[in-house]
Formats: C-alpha cells, sequence, structure tokens
C-alpha cells in the first residue's frame, strides 16, 4: 500500500496532537509567509520528494530519470508564521 505525503503529514499531526495548518519552510514561503526567528519545527518526519536522476551516456549523451526519495522534512504551524 503507497502512503501518500498528506496521510505522512496527517499522521504526525495526529500523533503530535497538532490541530493547525502546517507546511516546511519553504512551503509557507510560497504562500508568502515567513516564519518567526527562533521558531522550532513542531514535528520532523520523512516525505516523497520528486528528484532528477542525471545519468551520462558514453555517447555523450545525458538521460534524465524521474525518481521519488524519502527526505526529512521539518513543519512548522500556521501561528509560527508572520
Amino acid at each position: 500500500m503507497a502512503t501518500t505525503n498528506r496521510e505522512i503529514i496527517a499522521t504526525a499531526r495526529m500523533i503530535h496532537g497538532i490541530n493547525e495548518p502546517v507546511d516546511t519552510l519553504p512551503g509557507w514561503n510560497r504562500r508568502g509567509k515567513s516564519i518567526k526567528a527562533g521558531s522550532k519545527a513542531l514535528f520532523t518526519t520523512a516525505i516523497w520528494k520528486p528528484c532528477q536522476i542525471k545519468t551520462e551516456n558514453p555517447e555523450g549523451g545525458v538521460t534524465y530519470t524521474k525518481k521519488l526519495m524519502l527526505v526529512n522534512a521539518c513543519f512548522f504551524g500556521l501561528s509560527q508564521t508572520v
């Protein structure tokens, strides 16, 4: 059974008892918000991140392969934003 990032984050929020919206630092920045100075992440969890792997062929060509990698991400709550 494949687990999506939404399921992973929802489970982590439930485990840590967090009811407010959460996102990563880059996620809040995309929404036009910044994290208050000195704020610590509410929780850290492993999520799937799409990546491109660059492979150089012996003939001189380059091939890009799309893959998903598990990476650790720190999540901050809406109350920690400005």
